[in-house]
């Protein structure tokens, strides 16, 4: 893949997200999104990181809240097991030391040792904004440690 700033160059009306921090072992994603919104309960995630993911790339909106993490190690390697391409956080991750070591693209804001709640509360697949930024499902990321691209097709690199 391209680097996130040359294909900004390329296609410069592309959408970003910055201020993610890298958690995984590998930093470098592409693939069509799907989304998760998750208030303080990583319940849906959980159950969609359980599915093959094919490629995709899961967001994880959960409103930028510090109150509790919604990926630890054992969701990650799960996805990681499952053919995910990575994850994108809105919100809080633990088990960094641990994340550092999958080979797996995961993005947060930042980390907590707090788990998540389990109430089954969320949506799965509805369109997200992010920072301004519009995520739909069926939309695609290109991500490395340089920002997040949203487009709304596959893009010819």
């Amino acid at each position: 893949m391209m680097s996130t700033p040359d294909i900004s160059d390329k296609f410069s009306e592309l959408p970003f997200l910055v201020g993610f921090n890298s958690y995984g072992a590998k930093s470098v994603f592409e693939g069509e999104v799907v989304t998760v919104v998750c208030p303080n309960d990583n319940s849906f995630a959980k159950e969609l990181i359980s599915q093959k993911g094919n490629g995709k790339i899961l967001f994880i909106d959960g409103n930028a809240s510090k109150a509790v993490a919604l990926l630890g190690d054992n969701l990650a390697q799960q996805a990681l097991d499952n053919c995910w391409s990575g994850i994108v956080v809105n919100g809080m991750v633990r088990d960094v030391e641990i994340l550092k070591t999958i080979p797996f693209p995961i993005y947060a804001r930042g980390s907590c040792p707090k788990k998540s709640n389990k109430n089954n509360a969320g949506n799965i697949n509805l369109d997200v904004c992010i920072d301004g930024v519009d995520i739909k499902p069926t939309f695609w990321a290109y991500g490395d440690e340089n920002g997040i691209l949203i487009s709304p097709t596959k893009l010819e690199l």
